[in-house]
């Protein structure tokens, strides 16, 4: 299993990251200026990877997401910094 693909569904929401390819001892994500630092500590502590990351709009990163890592019957309202927001369901840094 690569890298890319260790990364679950729960913390692609969590961290607001898609990733895209691994160069080298790098991995090429997708991520948004208000979210990129909580990605990079992510990639670097959890996957000891360096992160390389291209900053998108939140509605890019979120159709990203959505593709990649759907949520049957959800769909976010916003992500905001260190939480996804879906109504009633909220993802937080615990996941919960």
């Amino acid at each position: 299993m690569t890298e890319v693909h260790r990364i679950g569904r729960r913390q692609a929401w969590q961290f607001a990251v898609v990733p895209l390819r691994r160069v080298g001892d790098e991995l090429e994500v997708l991520s948004t200026a208000a979210h990129a630092a909580r990605a990079m500590r992510f990639i670097e502590r959890v996957l000891g990877l360096k992160p390389r990351v291209r900053l998108v709009s939140e509605e890019i990163l979120a159709e990203a997401l959505m593709q990649r890592f759907h949520f049957d019957g959800l769909a976010p309202r916003g992500l905001l910094p260190g939480r996804v927001d879906f109504g009633a369901f909220k993802l937080g840094d615990n996941g919960e």
